[in-house]
């Protein structure tokens, strides 16, 4: 026979971790924010050479067609500083509680499925603006600078704005499934 009494310390812990599995679902679920009328590609990049095969495939096009309220060079300008703030830090993180709980439950969730879900109009929380009116290539150039940067980075990451302390190989994981679900919805042609 089991003991169920429990202190006040374990009562409060099973209660929290019952609650954060339960409205886990709830909040994945919401990350997914597909645009309308635009069908996905079926992109699943692991790492940054898959990346650059995409990015040099987008180079090549005779038409790129984006989504959403952001030019297709905004996007991959996003995606470079993403990867430029897991180097420097991000400009504004979620609360360690909200990191070691259900950014870490999500960034499980993606890291199982391979494939990320998350608002694609929205910006990093408190990055600089996007500027629009740079080149395709130009932004291409810049992803390609942010992958390099981190590529060749020696010292400690910052923690990532949403997942908390991630390891390098875990980021590039993070940050190739952040692009592959961004280029997901951009027609090339």
């Amino acid at each position: 026979m089991s003991d169920t009494n429990f202190s006040r310390k374990e009562f409060i812990q099973k209660a929290v971790a019952v609650g954060i599995l339960t409205s886990s679902a709830t909040v994945l679920e919401s990350c997914s924010n597909a645009p309308a009328g635009v069908k996905e590609r079926g992109l699943q990049f692991s790492n940054f050479s898959e990346v650059n095969a995409e990015l040099e495939k987008i180079l090549l096009s005779k038409a790129i067609v984006p989504y959403g309220e952001w030019s297709p060079s905004q996007i991959l300008l996003h995606c470079a500083q993403s990867i430029y703030y897991s180097i420097k830090g991000y400009p504004e993180n979620k609360s360690e509680v909200f990191q070691n709980t259900l950014g870490k439950i999500a960034f499980w969730n993606f890291s199982r499925k391979g494939k990320m879900s998350h608002d694609l109009n929205a910006p990093i929380p408190g990055a600089d603006v996007l500027q629009s009116g740079v080149s395709i290539s130009d932004s291409i150039l810049e992803l390609k600078k942010a992958i390099s940067a981190f590529s060749n980075y020696t010292g400690e990451f910052a923690p990532h704005f949403a997942y908390g302390k991630l390891t390098k190989q875990e980021y590039e994981l993070a940050h190739a499934m952040h692009i592959a679900n961004h280029l997901d919805y951009v027609t090339i042609g």
